[in-house]
This record gives structure tokens, sequence and C-alpha cells, in this order.
């Protein structure tokens, strides 16, 4: 999990940062080259959108650690305390099933692509496997993510029993 969080942190959130950062560099230029020279550029469309869908799978297991992934917690706000850790630790392990499975069918998708040669609709021609290839990439840091939501979920369900033995004890005397 180290490595894994090692990358994510050092390479990956940086590399999703400067597409960014490119994507928004990019708009600019293709607005001043409308307004200014009256010139549209072929490929910004795709530059843009490409780029900006990279940045965002490459970070959605960082969102998920920072805790900026949307969390609904109007019903599992009202459960007791045995209730809400059996939610978290089934909703990890349905999150971690889900990216699992998003990795494998990203991946043959992928492939797809490559054997069949498909290409973007622009003046570009990008090759759209390595396009989509950010789907399985970006879901294995969001399995990490949910494999680690897990692991910190069960030792928690392990105190909340040893403190319901305290309290019964605690009780008793």
């Amino acid at each position: 999990m180290k490595l894994i969080n090692f990358i994510e942190d050092k390479i990956v959130t940086t590399i999703a940062v400067c597409l960014f950062i490119f994507s928004c560099g990019w708009m600019l230029i293709e607005a001043i080259s409308r307004q200014v020279f009256s010139k549209s550029f072929s490929m910004s469309e795709e530059v843009v959108l490409f780029s900006l869908i990279w940045a965002i799978f490459l970070t959605l297991g960082k969102s998920g650690k920072e805790g900026n992934h949307i969390y609904v917690d109007l019903i599992v706000m009202r459960l007791g305390k045995r209730l809400k850790k059996a939610t978290s630790i089934l909703n990890a392990i349905i999150g971690f099933l889900y990216a699992c499975f998003l990795v494998y069918v990203g991946f043959n998708y992928v492939q797809h692509l490559f054997d069949t040669g498909i290409t973007s609709n622009s003046s570009l021609r990008l090759p759209m496997g390595y396009v989509f290839l950010v789907v399985p990439i970006g879901m294995i840091f969001f399995a990490a993510y949910y494999l680690e939501s897990f692991i910190k979920e069960v030792p928690k369900v392990e105190q909340i029993e040893e403190d319901k033995v305290q309290e019964t004890v605690n009780s008793l005397m």
C-alpha cells in the first residue's frame, strides 16, 4: 500500500495537475485565437476533453482518501454505531469489487481499441486505446482507496465489540 500511496501522491497527482493546467491553458489559447485571430484549432475539443478526463480519473483514489467524494449520510447518520460500521465495510467491499470490475473491463476494452485501431475524430487521430487507458489505471487507484477504507474499518469493528464487552462488565459492577 505504501508504494501505491507514494506513486499516487507524488507521481500521479503531479501528472493530473499538469494535465488540468494544460487543459486550462489550451482553452485560454483557443479563446484568444478565436477572438484575436478568428482562428480555431480543430483538435482543441479533444485536447481539452481528453486531458480533463485523464486528470479526473487519475485523481479518483486520491480524492476519496482526502474525503472529497460525495457521501450521502441521510440514513447512515441515524444508524447505531455497529450498523454504521457494517455499512462502511459493505460500502468498501462493494466499491472495491466495482473498481476491480472496471479495471478488468477497462483493460479488455483498451485491448479491443488497440486491436481494431480505432482513432479519434479530430486531425490528431489519437489511438483511442491510449485515451481510454486511463480507465483501468484510475480504477486501480480507486480500488486501492476502497481496500484501504476496508482495512481501516475492520479494526474499528473489533474495537466496538471490545467496547460493548467493557460496557457489559461495567454495568454488572
